[in-house]
């Protein structure tokens, strides 16, 4: 009887800026999570220079056939006017993985990270030892996109970290997290010190995970998860983060503005540097435009309130 691969291997190379998309599209399919690398996905494809390659590892079933076509026409379909630009094309290699034990070996590509200064982010699996004025946020990867390991991501943790820093008032301060994802934001402000933390999913799989990862780190008694779109939120915050795609935070920008406390500032990431310029000229007409920080190709931006 001919012995089946228990699972496979899925590499695709996409244009940095569609990178959160497509890991998210490939955690929906079944993934328990994302490996990135910024290599071409092979020597013999010049035409993917620059692309991230991104790594999901899927259970090889019946379904396989089908979500694999299913990559390949999100593919397709995904941002084609970006790639008609580019001459990119998306690009998609399936392989099988002979390994008994896979479950573990996929766990060892995840180690303890630190993400800023300060916060750390480990899975259940690792020991780490924490050390004097560190965060340690115990995050697994699952069904939700946003392990902190991605540099929109990052900056985003490390731009709430460097506003909350000294932070005269923390403990009346308040933070609103549009589009949680695995509520990493919403956590790490919640160990920063806030009190009250609202994290935003249209996602409800998304909003489960969040909750489940807010007990985790015994935070959760802090922290309301919700799916209720962003102009149904009444209230306003003391801080405001979106870790998004530019157009979607262009778009949402008289909502976000809305429940930003006088004075209060607000966080924009998940933007390719390219579209840096768009974001803070939708917003800086009616705030005021603080600062830019950059990581490889992705940029955050921090705002404040005229309003004081």
């Amino acid at each position: 009887m001919e012995h089946k691969s228990s699972w496979v291997e899925i590499k695709v190379a996409v244009l940095p800026a569609e990178a959160d998309a497509v890991a998210n599209f490939l955690i929906e399919l079944g993934s328990n999570g994302i490996v990135e690398e910024s290599n071409n996905l092979s020597a013999a494809s010049p035409r993917n220079e620059g692309l991230l390659v991104l790594k999901a590892y899927l259970n090889n079933d019946v379904n396989i056939n089908s979500c694999v076509d299913s990559i390949k026409n999100y593919l397709i379909s995904l941002h084609r006017m970006e790639r008609a630009f580019t001459n990119q094309e998306p690009e998609l290699l399936v392989t099988e993985i002979e390994d008994e034990d896979w479950n573990e070996k996929w766990k060892s590509f995840f180690q303890p990270v630190k993400v800023t200064k300060n916060i750390v982010i480990k899975p259940s699996w690792r020991n780490y030892w924490k050390k004097e004025n560190e965060i340690v946020i115990e995050l697994d990867p699952g069904m939700a996109f946003g392990t902190g390991t991605h540099p929109s991501t990052r900056l985003c943790l490390q731009a709430l970290e460097d506003l909350l820093e000294d932070s005269p008032d923390i403990e009346n301060a308040s933070l609103l997290d549009v589009g949680t994802g695995s509520g990493i934001l919403a956590i790490a402000a919640a160990l920063l010190g806030i009190q009250h933390v609202v994290g935003i999913d249209i996602d409800l799989q998304a909003v489960a995970c969040a909750k489940k990862n807010s007990a985790v780190n015994a935070v959760a008694e802090q922290m309301l998860f919700e799916s209720t779109p962003l102009y149904k939120i009444s209230g306003s915050f003391s801080t405001v983060v979106a870790n998004i795609l530019p157009q979607t935070l262009i778009d949402m920008k008289d909502d976000l503005i809305r429940h930003l406390a006088p004075s209060g500032y607000l966080i924009l990431s998940g933007i390719i540097q390219e579209r840096a310029r768009d974001v803070i000229d939708a917003f800086r007409s009616e705030l005021l435009f603080k600062k830019e920080t950059q990581e490889e190709e992705w940029s955050c931006l921090l705002f404040q309130n005229k309003t004081c």
